[in-house]
């Protein structure tokens, strides 16, 4: 498994200590982390501009011109739903890190068994399938990422799918796209629907508001599932 990671941390003893643990965490699981360090909230932006493959942003708040929150909060104005993990020496941030998704929260000095229990945590939350899906569209054939998909609608015997990008059709039944995605990430608020519980923002009795400003409704009958799947996403469970 290769899992891309960037460190953005002002002080070089804090990077210097997070990226052996991060090696550790890798030798322990026999995976591959590319790690990216990076000294700025702005020199970061420069190499997301042009690679988007980072996956976990592990971030520090205290910085130079632009701090960690404003770093967060800008990328999810821009839409981009990389994992966040905050590490800081104050813990007066921690209600602003939920406003931006974060995964957790981790005070400095950093903690080895807690730092490596998110890492479980997110690495058990990452499609355990292929990747990419190669559907039928009505232009072709289309190679999507799963962690692009927001949602999927069934449309009689096709799919109408909302992407990142923009929405697709796709010349297949729902159920078909849904026996090829993992069921810890994609799960069925409705049975026209199916969502991709990482694009989840909200969820009420009635409907589940995803990243893309779209909303889709929840039957009485699989509310319970759904929140409980995107509680036990983003808070771990107990």
């Amino acid at each position: 498994m290769n899992w891309t990671i960037a460190l953005v941390d002002d002080e070089k003893i804090q990077q210097d200590l997070i990226k052996k643990l991060l090696k550790e965490y890798e030798a322990m699981h026999s995976i591959q982390l590319n790690i990216f360090t990076f000294e700025s909230a702005e020199a970061f932006l420069f190499h997301f501009e042009e690679d988007k493959s980072v996956e976990l942003l592990i971030l520090d708040i205290e910085m130079g011109k632009m701090n960690g929150m404003e770093l967060a909060h800008y990328l999810r104005k821009q839409r981009h739903d990389l994992k966040i993990l905050f590490v800081t020496g104050y813990s007066k941030y921690s209600l602003d890190g939920y406003k931006v998704d974060a995964v957790d929260y981790l005070l400095k000095p950093m903690d080895r068994e807690k730092l490596f229990q998110v890492l479980d945590r997110i690495r058990a939350l990452r499609p355990r399938k292929n990747e990419y899906l190669i559907l039928e569209t009505t232009d072709g054939s289309a190679r999507i990422n799963q962690r692009d998909l927001i949602s999927l609608e069934a449309l009689g015997h096709e799919t109408i799918i909302q992407t990142v990008e923009e929405p697709i059709e796709i010349k297949q039944g729902l159920g078909t796209i849904q026996a090829e995605l993992p069921e810890n990430i994609f799960v069925k608020p409705h049975r026209s629907y199916l969502i991709n519980i990482e694009h989840v923002n909200k969820i009420s009795k009635t409907e589940v508001y995803l990243t893309n400003g779209v909303t889709v409704p929840v039957s009485r009958r699989l509310y319970k599932k759904v929140n409980e799947s995107f509680i036990r996403y983003f808070r771990g469970s107990e």
